[in-house]
């Protein structure tokens, strides 16, 4: 393993039993006074933090590319007495210690050991205990590092220096590295302690994406994004929760792309699903031989979701889909058949069924050829549809009208498949409600598509199972009280 060691430098990181600190008016003088002895006192110095973090390392064969030492030095001018506490001295007697081993770790190569001095943006030092601007130059400084270290992994020595250098480094750094930080704390007694706390404050944004995505319907961004960061994100849920994440996602991934066969194998890899298991039993049963009421319900609901996110060209997909399946099922309703390509009876087949339309006591303006099938376009559907009811004595003009009225989309969207125009809002409401009407009578397509659904199969529209899924998976992701 690559690593980078990053530590804060406080006035407890380096001591020496024959330099004792209270001789001293603070760390800095005490510092200048050790270095100027260094030669003398070498054998005598200790780090009781460092040191610890660099046995913790060794103990482990962990590999050191790097070692920051942030530190602090203050313009006396400006901070006055406060300027005396400063470790910028501490850290060049540690930085001598680290290269001379006489930690217990190797010697580390003078160049391998860096010291950054807290500063403001324009390169003056500042107030280590000023969080503001320890958490701002610790931003700057550990994000270009990062960047230039991608494969390395960060450990974060916390335990020195002041809160706010504690409370910087912490954020700072777990934001910079990710999931490639390991954050140690060093008690004053006992060994180093590896902290989870890196973990929990990227688990919170990480889960937010994941629930972001859901929410826009990107499931398949949500999936990449756990295997990518599962150990972070499932960090404190319940360990039957987590195994769940990933099935259900995947799930709603193939099932928002109507793919049943596939959200159906996903939920069948999950296995016993604890709390939970009534909701998935249902989720799958959704998928498990859908008919054709409640795939006509889907595409309703695929065409609610991508209005949501303004994925118009996408949406105006789902309308013509909804409109030639809905005028289908109505003929279906009424008897006609239907023949696939090779010519065996099929619901779903592209052609309407020769020998049936020959007991039709109509024909349809464009079956100018018995020797030859006709196909079923949606203007054959249209016209199929009519002369059905119509020998039927049928009362549904309302219906009809309501279908027609989704015409000028069904034609906007055929236009785009010859054209490389984009899909505006404004244009979705001309299509639907007229040359003059303003972008927002666009909001009405989707409820027009609920109620011709409901007139049509004569129950109510079921409730999206997005919104369920979306609901249950974040119910998963919240860690147990």
């Amino acid at each position: 393993m690559n690593a980078l060691l990053i530590c804060n430098v406080g006035t407890r990181d380096v001591t020496c039993a024959a330099l004792p600190k209270d001789q001293f008016t603070g760390e800095r003088q005490w510092a200048q006074a050790a270095l100027s002895r260094y030669t003398e006192l070498r054998a005598e110095f200790a780090l009781p933090i460092i040191g610890k973090a660099l046995h913790y390392l060794a103990d482990r064969q962990i590999a050191l590319a790097r070692v920051i030492l942030i530190a602090s030095d203050q313009p006396a001018s400006v901070a006055g007495h406060f300027s005396l506490s400063d470790t910028v001295h501490s850290a060049t007697l540690i930085a001598r210690l680290l290269a001379d081993g006489l930690a217990p770790y190797p010697p580390i190569a003078p160049d391998r050991i860096e010291t950054w001095i807290i500063q403001d943006e324009h390169g003056r030092g500042g107030d280590p205990s000023d969080y503001d601007l320890a958490l701002r130059f610790c931003e700057r400084r550990l994000l270009a590092l990062a960047q230039a270290c991608p494969a390395h992994t960060a450990f974060l020595q916390v335990s020195g220096g002041t809160p706010a250098m504690t409370t910087a480094l912490l954020i700072a750094g777990t934001e910079a590295f990710g999931g490639r930080t390991e954050v140690l704390a060093i008690p004053p007694h006992t060994a180093p302690i590896a902290l989870t706390t890196g973990r929990r404050l990227l688990a919170a944004p990480l889960r937010a994406t994941i629930q972001s995505n859901a929410a826009t319907y990107a499931y398949a961004a949500a999936v990449r994004t756990l295997l990518e960061q599962e150990a972070i994100i499932t960090d404190r849920l319940d360990p039957a929760a987590a195994k769940l994440l990933a099935p259900l996602l995947s799930y709603a991934h193939h099932r928002f792309n109507f793919d049943f066969a596939s959200a159906r194998r996903a939920l069948d890899k999950a296995g016993p699903a604890g709390p939970w298991q009534a909701e998935f039993d249902e989720l799958r049963a959704q998928v498990t031989e859908p008919d054709r009421v409640m795939r006509l319900a889907e595409v309703v609901h695929a065409a609610a979701a991508r209005y949501q996110i303004g994925l118009y060209a996408d949406f105006l997909t789902q309308v013509v889909r909804f409109e030639e399946n809905l005028l289908r099922y109505l003929c279906l309703q009424r008897g006609a058949r239907f023949r696939n390509r090779q010519r065996r009876l099929d619901d779903d087949g592209p052609f309407l069924d020769r020998e049936w339309l020959r007991q039709r006591p109509f024909t349809l303006t464009r079956d100018r050829d018995p020797s030859r099938d006709l196909h079923a376009d949606r203007a054959v559907l249209r016209e199929l549809l009519e002369k059905l009811i119509t020998e039927r004595r049928e009362r549904h003009h309302e219906l009809l009208t309501a279908i027609d009225q989704l015409g000028e989309l069904v034609k906007r969207r055929n236009e785009l498949t010859h054209q490389l125009e984009g899909v505006q809002q404004i244009g979705l409401a001309r299509a639907f409600a007229g040359p003059a009407a303003a972008p927002a009578a666009a909001d009405r397509i989707v409820p027009h598509l609920q109620q011709v659904y409901e007139q049509a199969c004569g129950q109510p529209l079921p409730a999206s199972p997005y919104q369920r899924i979306n609901a249950l998976l974040d119910r998963l992701l919240r860690p147990p009280a």
